[in-house]
């Protein structure tokens, strides 16, 4: 019920509440102008997060597809959608099914490997190189206010965050470093990185 409560106020905030210029969004006209540099360094880091968040929870989910809706397109619209895509999964999907895992053998492999976990380690490192231009919280308040793609994705950005978390405590109850998952996106990766085996 939590889950499909917070989807629809995430909806309705989206179209109804977010802060942002009545006219074109400046923030996403410079985004399909290729003028990234115009953007605030810290708006463009979230921004690309959001691409990030998708491949851990394709991780964690691919790797646990045994519920009663397939995980799968929900991770990949993700891509797309945020937490709007996933929401629902959550909400309706995760229902315990007795089955087998849904996830073919090639892929579970490389989900499974810690060449993957190390590259999506590296990718967050990568990103978090763009603070190093800077980081101003006045500009990305400016952002908030004047953007509704930025005040949407702001609120997107954290409850992807406590997705990640609930989805390793629910996947992972076990896990001794599990504490870790708070750490935005690269926490659950390391839980993954150190959980010797999968459930």
């Amino acid at each position: 019920m939590k889950f499909i409560v917070i989807w629809l106020l995430l909806l309705v905030y989206a179209v109804f509440l977010a802060p942002g210029s009545e006219g074109s969004d400046p923030v996403i006209e410079q985004v399909f102008s290729g003028n990234l540099d115009a953007i605030d360094p810290l708006v463009l880091t979230i921004f690309n997060s959001l691409g990030i968040f998708p491949l851990v929870f394709l991780t964690i989910l691919l790797r646990n597809d045994r519920q009663k809706w397939p995980a799968w397109p929900f991770s990949l619209a993700a891509f797309a959608g945020g937490a709007f895509a996933l929401l629902p999964w959550f909400a309706f999907g995760d229902r315990p099914k007795k089955r087998d895992l849904r996830t073919q053998g090639w892929i579970l492999r490389i989900l499974r490997s810690k060449i993957w976990l190390i590259l999506l380690l590296i990718i967050f490192i990568g990103n978090l190189l763009t603070l190093l231009q800077g980081v101003s919280l006045a500009g990305y308040s400016e952002a908030f206010m004047e953007s509704s793609l930025v005040s949407v994705m702001t609120v997107d950005w954290f409850i992807l965050w406590w997705l990640s978390v609930y989805a390793i405590h629910r996947f992972y109850p076990d896990a001794k470093r599990k504490g870790l998952a708070w750490i935005p996106i690269a926490g659950s990766v390391l839980v993954l990185f150190f959980v010797k085996e999968d459930h």
